[in-house]
């Protein structure tokens, strides 16, 4: 029975500290808006691309046009660290494939997806984008931001 009592401790204790940190720092709020020709875009894929090779985040536009961002949960913002931004929007008939821009999911494979972000390769040909294609390449996007703790982190975009 000691044994066994033990055992729960044990489990106890390692359900409660878990496997070890996170070697992140703690993400912050990052929200804004992205407008085309100054109507808001509804829809689009807003993702940041960290230039030191840290974690990245995505969010997507609501019918206002506004995101927030998300690294590891939902809206939970972004690392601090400076970032190469791309926003692209598709249109699901375009693609053949569903856009679900409710859920918020990061996917399966984190770094797949945030690597073809940065080549502008995503699923999709960025020719297909409803916005120019240049926003969706990180390479051609002219887009960047950075995220510091202690300022609004509120970015809004107005594309042309």
């Amino acid at each position: 029975m000691k044994q066994f009592v033990c055992g729960l401790v044990a489990l106890g204790l390692f359900a409660t500290l878990g496997c070890g940190g996170s070697d992140f720092p703690d993400p912050i709020p990052v929200s804004g808006t992205v407008s085309y020709q100054g109507k808001p875009v509804e829809g689009a894929k807003v993702t940041f691309l960290s230039r030191s090779g840290g974690r990245s985040a995505s969010g997507t536009t609501d019918a206002t046009g506004a995101y927030a961002l998300t690294t590891f949960n939902t809206d939970d913002g972004a690392i601090p660290d400076e970032y190469t931004v791309t926003i692209a929007k598709y249109d699901s008939a375009d693609t053949g494939e569903s856009i679900d821009a409710a859920s918020g999911e990061m996917g399966a494979n984190y770094d797949e997806m945030m690597a073809a972000a940065a080549s502008g390769k995503g699923d999709v040909d960025a020719e297909a984008s409803d916005l120019p294609a240049k926003y969706a390449n990180a390479a051609e996007s002219g887009l960047s931001r950075t995220v510091a703790e202690g300022q609004a982190n509120e970015f809004s975009f107005d594309l042309e």
